[in-house]
Order: structure tokens, then C-alpha cells, then sequence
């Protein structure tokens, strides 16, 4: 038997739920600052766990640091960014954090992801963390029709207007969900799985990008908070909870309806109908002028095994 392998901790845990076996499980591999893991080799880790994703947390370079770097790998390619990867990590790193320091209240930290710097604060009581998006909202010029719609859900022929535009918007680049409003949850029960979506014609210099389609009701429009129902289907799959998309949506939602200088709250509730329900929090402040200024994603997560592997 070979014995020049290196062992790698790892801990899976089910992020945007407090409760075991909910919410989407992420796999949470850890590597010492000596690590020799070739960025081929994670992406191998990531298939072996088969997971919609798969995170690696550098050790920090100095002790008592709460900065990290962190790789995302889907089963078949990295990711600049997402969500649940983010919260999940957030989660474990600095719930530790605060274990070892005895800390109770508000925990700052930094992850290194390749989108960017993400600012992080995790709340020791109530166990949730939220992370500062990388964001560059781009509502592409090339929509979605009726019939690219249908050609995918057919069911859905009598919930589409005849003429309906759906937008196709990045979060960042390489992260692309075209955004499907239905108008009732009876709607949202009847999408299926199906084959992957192909979308030419993108936007130049954004089309290089990963395509979701993300279906929502409005359940509620308050002045407080907006809550919605989504689904994430990505062909064959559906991704129980969708940091990622929840935060585009939020924006479009937030470029579509919110004034200068505004805070926007989205309480969105993705995975009931594959029974993994999640609890998604988007807050997005608009920019003083234009825009957007911040988008805030939070959730949760619960451990639910941990365990060694070798490389």
C-alpha cells in the first residue's frame, strides 16, 4: 500500500437550517499551511463527495488570525463564489473561533474567496453568520421567452403570459440565473427536473458563466421585509438552498423597486418541495445615487459529521 498520502479533516454540515438533515449539506475539507493539495486534486475531493459543493479552508498564515482563504469547487468545475459554501464555512471557522477564545456576541472575519474578499460576522447566540456578497449586478440585454420557458417546464403553459420577458441576470461573473416569477405556489410545486439549460447570445464578457434557472413567488410584499418561495433547478438537479441566487434575485428585485439610499430585506425559503427546507436572509442597501451598495447574505448551519480523508 502506498503510504506517501496526505490526510485531510473534513466536516460536512447543513447550511440555512438549525435542524439536522434540512437545509443543503456542504463538505468543509481543512488544509494545514504546508498542504501540497493541487487545485486538480480538489476538484477530485469535490466529485468524490458529490455534493452540489465542496469547500477548502486554508489554515490562516498567523495564529489567532480569522482570515482565510477559500477554494469553491462544484463536482465538475470551481466557482468564484457562492453562497451556502460561504455561510456554511463562515459557520464552522468562526464558531471555533469563538470556542477557543471563549467569545460571546460578534465575531468579524475575512474569507479570501477567488470573487474577492468577503467580510464576515458570525452571532455566537444566535448562530447564524452573514457575509458581505461580492457583487456586480449585470442584467444582461438578452432575456428569456414564453417558449424557452415551455420547452423546459411545459407544465407551466397556463401560469406565462403570452409576451413575458424573463431577465437573465449575474450576480458576478460567472454566476448567471435567469429569474422566473410564478404567480402562485401551486406553480412553483409543478417545475420538474430537466435537461440543462444552454443560453447563447449572452452579454460579451459575461458569457463565460455558470446558467441556474430560479423560480419565486412573492409570498409577501411588507414595507419591512419581502418573502419569497424559490426553487434552483440546474437541469437533473435541484439545489436545496441557493445563496448565489437568492442574493441575484434580491438585487434584481432590490434595481427593480428600491430608492436611492434604501435597505431592501428579503426572507426567502428554497428546498420545501424536495423536503430540505431553507431559510435564506438577503438585505441589499442602494446606493446613495444609483445602484447598489451592499448585499448582506445570512443563515445558518448545523454540524453533522466529520470525518478524515487521504489524498
Amino acid at each position: 500500500m502506498n503510504s506517501n498520502f496526505e490526510k485531510l479533516d473534513y466536516s460536512i454540515v447543513d447550511v440555512f437550517t438549525d435542524k439536522r438533515y434540512e437545509g443543503n449539506p456542504l463538505a468543509i475539507v481543512r488544509l494545514p499551511a504546508l498542504s501540497k493539495v493541487t487545485q486538480e486534486q480538489k476538484q477530485n475531493i469535490a466529485r468524490e463527495f458529490n455534493l452540489s459543493e465542496t469547500t477548502f479552508l486554508h489554515e490562516p498564515t498567523s495564529d489567532g488570525s480569522c482570515e482565510w482563504t477559500v477554494d469553491i469547487f462544484m463536482v465538475n468545475a470551481e466557482l468564484p463564489f457562492a453562497g451556502h459554501p460561504t455561510i456554511g464555512t463562515a459557520c464552522l471557522a468562526l464558531s471555533e473561533v469563538a470556542e477557543r477564545s471563549n467569545s460571546q456576541g460578534i465575531i468579524q472575519g475575512t474569507f479570501n474567496l477567488k470573487a474577492g474578499p468577503v467580510q464576515l460576522q458570525y452571532d455566537t447566540t444566535k448562530k447564524t453568520a452573514k457575509a458581505a456578497i461580492p457583487h456586480d449586478v449585470h442584467v444582461h440585454d438578452r432575456t428569456w421567452s414564453r417558449d424557452e420557458l415551455l420547452a423546459q417546464q411545459p407544465a407551466l403553459a397556463e401560469f406565462v403570459e403570452d409576451n413575458v420577458k424573463i431577465p437573465i441576470v449575474s450576480i458576478v461573473k460567472g454566476m448567471t440565473f435567469i429569474l422566473i416569477e410564478l404567480k402562485s405556489l401551486d406553480a412553483l410545486e409543478m417545475v420538474k427536473l430537466t435537461t440543462k439549460v444552454n443560453v447563447d447570445k449572452l452579454d460579451q464578457g459575461w458569457d463565460k458563466t455558470f446558467v441556474g434557472t430560479y423560480y419565486y413567488v412573492q409570498t409577501s410584499k411588507s414595507e419591512n421585509v419581502r418573502q419569497l418561495r424559490t426553487r434552483m433547478i440546474e437541469g437533473s438537479l435541484e439545489d436545496p438552498a441557493t445563496g448565489s441566487a437568492a442574493s441575484d434575485l434580491a438585487a434584481y428585485l432590490s434595481l427593480q423597486h428600491g430608492k436611492p439610499g434604501q435597505t431592501l430585506e428579503f426572507s426567502i425559503t428554497q428546498g420545501v418541495e424536495m423536503g430540505r427546507r431553507s431559510e435564506i436572509a438577503v438585505s441589499v442597501e442602494m446606493g446613495a445615487e444609483k445602484g447598489i451598495n451592499t448585499i448582506t447574505l445570512g443563515g445558518g448551519a448545523i454540524p453533522v459529521m466529520e470525518g478524515r480523508l487521504q489524498v
